[in-house]
Order: C-alpha cells, then structure tokens, then sequence
C-alpha cells in the first residue's frame, strides 16, 4: 500500500513539473516591464520612462481605471510627487540631479501577452549638481519595483553621440529589480571629438547615399559651363564665370539646408515626411528643366537655395531628438554640416571637369539633355512612389547606386583627371584653335 502511495506521489510531482514546466513562459511574460531611456548630452539628461499602468497601479494600491485618461488628468499633481520621490539620478559621491517633468501621458503598447496595453509615459531633464558631469552617474528606481516583486525596469542609452548612438539602436546597459534597484552608467569613455567626427561622417554618408540629392545638385550644375542667349543655351562661357556659378548655386543650397536644418533639428519647423521627400523628388524635375531651355535665367541660385531649404528638412531627420541639450545640438549641427558640405564639394570637383569637357563636345546638346532626362526619370518615379504608393521601377538600379561603387567613384575620378590634365597640356601649348571635336558657340 505504502508502495502504491509512494509511486502516486511520484506521477503527481512529474505532472506538477510537467503544467508548470508549460505555464511558466506565459506566466513570465505576461508581467511587462518598465523601460527607461536616457539621452546624453553636455549639459542635461532626457529620460523617457514608460511604466505599465497595471504594475503602477497594483503598486499604488488602486485598481487598474476603467477611464484611464479622467484618472490621469485627477492623478498627475500626485503621480509626479510620488516617481520624485522614488526614482532619480546621483552623481558617485550621492549628490542628487535636479529633475524636470516636461510631459507626462498615456501610451498604448502592442504586446497581447500583457495584462495591460497602456502605460504612463513621462519625460525628464535631469540636470547635474555642480561640477557633476553628464557622463557618470547612478540611477535608482523604486517606484513599482518595491511593491511588485516580480517587477523590472531595463535601462536603455538611446541617445549618446560621444559614443556613437544616434537613437536608432538604444543600448540595453542594465536592469533594475527586486533587492536590486541601482544602475550604474558609465559613459566616459566617449569624447565630444568622436561626437563630431561621427557626425561628420554620417553627414558625407548622408549626400554619399542620398542619389535624390545628388541628381538635385548635378541637374543644377549640368547648364553651369554654358550661357543663355536668345533663350537657348549656348558654350564658350569663361573658366571663371563657370566656377563662379558653380559656387554660386552651391553656396545657395549650403544656406538653404543649413537654415532649415536648424530649424527643424530645434523642432521649429516640422513637416510630413512624406510630403518633404516627394518635395526632393520635385526639386529634381524642376532643376532638370533648365536643362532644356534657361528659363530661370539668374535666379539658378535662388532656385538652389529654395530648395535646400526642403532637403535641409529631409537631413534633420538624422538629428531628431538631440534638441533637449543645446550644446550637444549644435555641436551635431556643425559636424553634420561639414560633412555635408565637405561631400558637396568633392561631387563638384569630381564633376565639374566632366561638365566643362561635355559642354565643349560636338555632342554637348545631346550629352546634356540625355542626362537631364535620365535625372527626370528617375525624379518621376520617386515621385510617383512618394505621393501615390506605386511600385518604382528603378529601386534596384538607384539601390545599387546609393552610395555608389568604388569602381564608378574611382571611374569618375580618373576620367576627371584626365579632362583636366587635357585642359592643362592645351593651355601650355598655347593653342589658339579648338580641337576638332570641340565647339566655342555651338548652340544648344
């Protein structure tokens, strides 16, 4: 009997192991976490907590509200004392950050696994005492974790531009819980010269990899060698006329995306992004109609202007979320800028030798309009998968193409080189003819 008993007991442990081994994973996934994201910059810090509103309740002592956004709006004065007085920053010797609530609201999550699909969602600045710096710290989090055990908030760094994060992936550096509710962060090792290098790296990459910018700027440029008579576009326009067009519509889109990248990188100016990228698209048509006839005449350079101005709002998407700290955007400004500028001007070294060289063609006319349409076709359909959805035709060629292989980069680079040093031997040789295959006024 005893062994009857004994065997029983045995069946009913392995089936108990056996239900539990199966309800575990939906009973520890059913309890949401607490997410905080901290942005670095020189001066301040923005954190961004959201906190599931069964966990907060539950550790309130209330039940989860059946109007949520009444409860909000008679709780906030309250909820606000109560995360003061259980979540902060400290510097290593214990002096507290002065903390700043600039929003406190409501988000839906999308995990049907949690109990709950809303959380409260708050942004601080946390400021540090004096002499503290931005870099080191801890950060204690109490408010759920004391009353609900088997509660957790993960700590992100989302934003730390001395050490190469931009927002895009927030990196996971700790995890509070139950007996442990201190995190440290440490981010020292970075420098403000990293932060402006890499900044001015995606700023290169940016243009490098933006062929809607690039054909914007190469449309523009394609008629700067040549000059307008009687409506019709003509060679034989001098050396330093053309650099000084070329500089001109350069300098006219550097201010143009410059102004606009500050405003909108300081959220002064926001757009729909749907609409700014299928206004690029549109610059692109316009400036590929110059090509055929110069009917901006010498407004070519308010044209580029206006227009930077709408692809300084497609950039600013790089630096969204750094304007908490002004310090820490302006430095990103700057580096951004350069390296967009820097980029700038190797196209239009790389190009204005090729430029100069095909305006002189027998072939100018056709050389030019058959790039300002291959410019135009792909214009279109950017436009047409912008504004209406359709499928482009072209993603895998302008995929392949952005940025462009070395091979056609150094392509570019060697075929520049020689055009110039042609220029040069015909300069030294004092010709007073042209080439055969060149033309000094041929009408286009």
């Amino acid at each position: 009997m005893f062994r009857g008993l004994y065997w029983l007991r045995c069946l009913a442990g392995w089936l108990g192991l056996g239900l539990g081994a199966v309800a575990w994973p939906a009973h520890a996934h059913d309890v949401p976490p607490s997410t905080v994201m901290l942005d670095l910059g020189w001066t301040s810090i923005q954190v961004d907590m959201d906190v599931p509103l069964s966990e907060l309740t539950a550790a309130l002592g209330q039940p989860v509200p059946l109007v949520p956004e009444a409860w909000l709006q008679a709780q906030r004065a309250g909820l606000q004392r109560y995360f003061e007085d259980h979540w902060g920053l400290k510097t290593q010797d214990g002096r507290p950050y002065a903390l700043q609530l600039t929003s406190m609201s409501l988000k839906a999550h999308a995990n049907p696994r949690w109990r709950s699909q809303l959380g409260l969602r708050m942004r601080w600045i946390a400021r540090p005492p004096e002499g503290a710096a931005t870099t080191v710290f801890a950060l204690d989090d109490t408010a759920v974790i004391e009353r609900v055990l088997n509660h957790e908030a993960q700590v992100y760094v989302r934003r730390d531009v001395r050490n190469g994060l931009l927002g895009e992936q927030p990196l996971l550096i700790g995890t509070a819980g139950f007996g442990s509710t201190h995190v440290r962060v440490d981010a020292a090792a970075g420098s403000w010269w990293q932060a402006a290098g890499l900044l001015f790296m995606r700023g290169m990459n940016h243009i490098a990899a933006g062929t809607d910018h690039l054909l914007f700027l190469l449309a523009l440029l394609l008629c700067a060698p040549l000059q307008a008579r009687c409506g019709r576009w003509v060679s034989g326009k001098p050396l330093r006329a053309t650099v000084r067009s070329v500089v001109g519509i350069i300098s006219g889109f550097t201010l143009g995306h410059s102004v606009s990248l500050a405003l909108a990188a300081l959220g002064w100016v926001r757009m729909p992004t749907a609409w700014v990228e299928s206004m690029v698209a549109a610059s692109i048509l316009v400036s590929c109609s110059q090509a055929w006839r110069p009917w901006l005449g010498s407004q070519a350079v308010g044209l580029a202007g206006l227009f930077g101005a709408v692809h300084g709002l497609a950039f600013a998407e790089t630096l969204s979320g750094l304007d908490f700290d002004g310090a820490t955007l302006a430095i990103s400004l700057l580096g951004f800028n350069l390296g967009i500028e820097t980029m700038q001007l190797a196209v239009m070294a790389l190009t204005l030798p090729l430029l100069l060289a095909a305006s002189e063609s027998r072939h100018a006319t056709a050389l030019r309009l058959g790039l300002a349409s291959a410019a135009a076709c792909c214009a279109m359909t950017w436009l047409l998968e912008r504004t209406l959805g359709c499928t482009n035709p072209l993603q895998g060629l302008l995929a392949y193409l952005a940025p462009p292989p070395p091979w056609l980069a150094w392509g570019l680079g060697l075929a520049s080189l020689g055009c110039v040093g042609h220029r040069l031997m015909r300069q030294r040789r004092g010709a007073a003819q042209p080439l055969p295959w060149t033309a000094q006024s041929k009408p286009g």
